[in-house]
């Protein structure tokens, strides 16, 4: 198709926009492979959307075009064959034989298009004739089903009553099918003749600004859009909902359509409904389904109105898949096989967008690494032993055969971690225990479990429902299995970077305690996750043995090093997938370790890499190398504590507090050392100096403190009390402020970012990750990565500072290293970068930048 001279946008767009959308059509034209950079600020969000979606209607017009003419040329050439035979009948049929075959495809896929958009009025229809009868109705009947709710929760103790034998039938595991599929039965739809795109991010948050993007844009009436999300998000079911952790909505999920099986247990059903099936699903769905596909709607809506209506959003999501141009799904969900097979996502011939992709190789990683903990073994041990023992002579014999692999799994496990199957978690271990990696194949034979058929193991715990089952054993039977939660770590070679810089809280975040107070009585998640991890590549992964003082304290890790082994699939069945994000430098390590690895071939990838939309002289850039006093920048790992450094760090945020108005956000390199430093300037008096120019906050390591101390901050910085002029925030590089919030205008005037937060080059996690991207990318690779991962969390700080065209503001990077590092810096901070020698001259700088800035306004 022909590149279109313009774009429909809400409003005149910016010529690096246009640019975007032009590269965009380009790309998914010609079915490439891209990596799209836009600076935050400048609209990607709009520029993908009216960019991907006039190509959609381009391609689907020109689609129908193209069938329409390919079914008229067959006419024609049947009419040509019938002419040339002249009655020769048995030659007229050979001919028109392959003829017709080839018209009976074409007409295929256009009676699959017109059956589309005859689904499509049907559903508008629907919701414009049911719209206010029905929402009328809800409210009507509300009140009415409350009492007949009520009236039902009295029947709820004659199921409770039921005698004991009964109850435990449903704790005995399900018959084993090893060649069963999928647990969800789905009815099959019209497979897909038309291209979807598939939109993606990090969190359900940054997908539902996209689609408050997507109704200010001129598609907001013209595409179907359809969000998916877990169950965790759009269950109603409360006492499914309850449940908390993810894994265990699912399987209860499940565990409830099942029970759904014979006429002969209806009456049985209607009494006991609120315990053995879900009332919401499948429910009456026409109406929702209609609703979703036909107005435009986040998670959020799809759920209220699934509650008013009664119905499952879960399953009526994925109903409304097949009568979707545009799905959107966070990231897992596409990333991870599974999960993209259970959602019924099919990526072939269809378009993949992943926003907020400067981490994705980490997310990558993150969701396909596992960590298990000796507490996790051991108490899942216990609960196994205790309940093949008490159900053993009611199993049958392959049910007991694989509980007795799992059970010896297990405690070969325990062993490794200098345990006996008899250890009780705070069991001192021999010190003389070392940490240490092995490849899978060499685990599985140092732990002695090469002779696990891991594959069938997983097979058997997902058809057993051998989660469900231990769960509610220890519900029924086992209180005093029940521990404390325990805190766990996330994983991924990125979260131990992090650890290594100190990023990690002392304490876990609510969130996390929730997780696992949910999970702890279900220690089988964690297992059933480092099974699933032996089932990689061997050359793909890495298994960390981390011995503990006792045996619960001790952990064993699987780090996936290769994210390109899960990405193969997504190059090879995509029509076209595309990269963007605010800040995808290096670009090189998407190319390299991300396409190339996943098999793409080189000429198929391209790149684009826009300015800033802020005028140059709205953003400076300065290096600094030295103080005021003279003493040199390097706050490296020996120089951090160093009094006559922290000293002069305090005295250049005095400097600068003074000549800069508003807001101002310092960067360090790790909660420790943010720490250390606001006890040293406490101690010395210079947090004293500063609050006399500034209100000071810091950034707490609690989540659910993040929006007070912003709001408060902003409110510092908005109206400040004489004799301040605005506020500071002490923050962290890789923390809760250095990606996704915006500091604009007055909130982020200047940005100083302290030091280069390198990770430990000494840990053996990091090491072996460099080892491996020597080995298997190229040589020198894993001295890149352990550069950019340093460089890429610089530069999602400094992004924070300008946010749209008219916002302005300085950006210091204190540490004379970064002057050997500027070519790793932004193209539009490049733009007015100097590298200062003398402190006098920086400070000169930004007072002029302000005070230019102050005679405009």
């Amino acid at each position: 198709m022909e590149l279109p001279d313009e774009f429909p946008f809400p409003f005149p767009p910016y010529s690096i926009q246009k640019d975007f959308m032009v590269n965009l059509y380009s790309c998914l034209d010609k079915g490439n492979l891209g990596i799209f950079e836009s600076p935050t600020g400048t609209g990607k969000s709009l520029s993908i959307i009216c960019g991907a979606l006039k190509w959609l209607m381009d391609y689907e017009k020109n689609y129908k075009d193209t069938l329409v003419k390919q079914l008229s040329d067959l006419n024609d050439k049947l009419k040509e064959i019938t002419e040339e035979s002249k009655g020769d009948w048995f030659s007229e049929q050979t001919k028109q034989r392959k003829v017709n075959v080839e018209r009976q495809t074409v007409q295929d896929k256009l009676d699959a298009l017109a059956r589309r958009d005859e689904r499509m009025n049907k559903f508008k229809e629907t919701v414009k004739q049911d719209n206010f009868t029905k929402k009328r109705q809800w409210k009507v009947n509300s009140k009415s089903k409350n009492k007949n709710n009520c009236k039902d929760d009295d029947k709820e103790p004659e199921v409770a009553a039921k005698d004991t034998d009964d109850v435990d039938t449903d704790l005995l595991l399900d018959d084993l099918n090893l060649n069963s599929d999928s647990d969800d039965e789905e009815t099959p739809v019209e497979s897909l003749k038309y291209t979807q795109f598939f939109f993606c991010s990090r969190t359900h948050s940054q997908l539902t600004q996209f689609i408050g993007e997507i109704k200010k844009s001129p598609y907001s009436n013209a595409v179907s859009l359809v969000p998916l999300a877990s169950r965790q998000n759009y269950c109603i079911n409360k006492d499914v909902k309850k449940l908390g952790h993810v894994n265990l909505i699912n399987d209860r999920c499940l565990q409830m359509q099942r029970k759904k099986v014979t006429v002969k247990k209806e009456k049985d059903l209607k009494r006991s409904k609120s315990s053995t099936s879900c009332p919401f699903n499948p429910g009456d769905q026409s109406l929702l389904i209609a609703d979703i596909v036909t107005t435009i709607q986040d998670v959020e809506e799809i759920a209220d109105g699934a509650k008013q209506l009664e119905t499952c959003a879960y399953y009526a999501s994925r109903r409304s898949l097949p009568d979707s141009q545009v799905v959107l799904v966070p990231y897992n969900s596409i990333l991870h096989k599974n999960t993209r097979i259970s959602s019924g996502i099919d990526l072939k011939n269809n378009v993949l967008i992943i926003d907020e992709a400067h981490n994705l190789l980490e997310a990558i990683e993150n969701m396909h690494s596992s960590t298990v903990t000796g507490r996790h073994i051991l108490h899942c041990f216990s609960q196994l032993t205790q309940y093949q023992k008490r159900f053993e002579n009611l199993f049958s014999a392959k049910n007991v055969l694989y509980l007795s692999q799992l059970s010896f799994f297990l405690k070969k496990l325990i062993k490794v971690l200098g345990g006996t199957s008899r250890s009780q978690s705070t069991d001192k271990v021999d010190s003389s225990l070392q940490s240490a990696v092995y490849s899978i194949e060499k685990f599985e034979t140092f732990a002695e479990i090469d002779t696990v058929n891991v594959f069938e193991l997983l097979q058997f715990i997902s058809s057993s429902k051998l989660i469900h089952k231990l769960r509610g054993y220890v519900e029924k039977y086992s209180g005093d299995l029940k521990v404390r939660p325990v805190v766990t770590k996330k994983s991924g070679v990125s979260a131990f970077l992090n650890a290594l810089q100190g990023k990690e809280s002392a304490e876990a975040e609510p969130t996390e305690r929730q997780e696992n107070e949910s999970t702890c009585d279900n220690p089988l998640i964690f297992i059933i996750s480092f099974l699933e991890s032996l089932k990689s590549n061997s050359a793909d992964g890495r298994i960390f043995i981390k011995p503990g003082p006792t045996v619960g304290q001790g952990s064993i890790k699987f780090l996936l090093m290769n994210p390109a082994a899960h990405f193969h699939d997504i190059v090879k069945e995509a029509r076209s997938v595309i990269l963007a994000g605010g800040t995808m430098e290096p670009i090189s390590e998407f190319r390299d370790q991300l396409f190339i690895g996943a098999g793409a071939e080189p000429q198929r990838i391209v790149t684009f890499s826009c300015d800033h939309v802020i005028p140059k002289d709205n953003i400076l850039t300065r290096i600094v190398t030295q103080g005021p006093t003279g003493i040199k920048f390097e706050f490296n790992y020996q120089n951090r504590d160093n009094k006559e450094l922290l000293n002069e760090l305090g005295r250049t945020l005095k400097n600068l507090c003074n000549i800069v108005p508003g807001g101002v956000v310092v960067f360090l390199p790790s909660y420790n050392y943010e720490s250390s430093l606001y006890k040293h300037l406490e101690a010395t008096g210079v947090i004293a100096n500063i609050s006399n120019k500034k209100k000071i906050f810091r950034e707490p390591k609690l989540a659910s403190q993040v929006n007070a101390v912003l709001e408060s901050y902003a409110e510092a910085v908005k109206t400040p009390a004489a004799p301040q002029n605005g506020a500071i925030l002490f923050s962290v590089v890789g923390g809760k402020l250095s990606e996704g919030l915006n500091f604009s205008d007055d909130l982020g005037r200047c940005v100083i970012v302290v030091g280069m937060p390198y990770p430990n080059i000494k840990s053996l996690e990091l090491q072996e990750k460099m080892k491996y991207l020597n080995e298997n990318v190229k040589a020198g690779a894993g001295n890149e990565y352990y550069e950019n991962s340093c460089m890429k969390a610089v530069n999602q700080c400094i992004g924070r500072a300008v946010r749209h065209i008219n916002d302005y503001s300085t950006v210091v990077l204190l540490d004379r290293r970064y002057s050997n590092k500027t070519k790793s810096l932004p193209g539009w901070i490049q733009r007015t970068l100097a590298v200062h020698n003398t402190f006098n001259n920086t400070i000169s700088d930004v007072a002029r930048f302000f005070s230019a800035k102050k005679k405009k306004m």
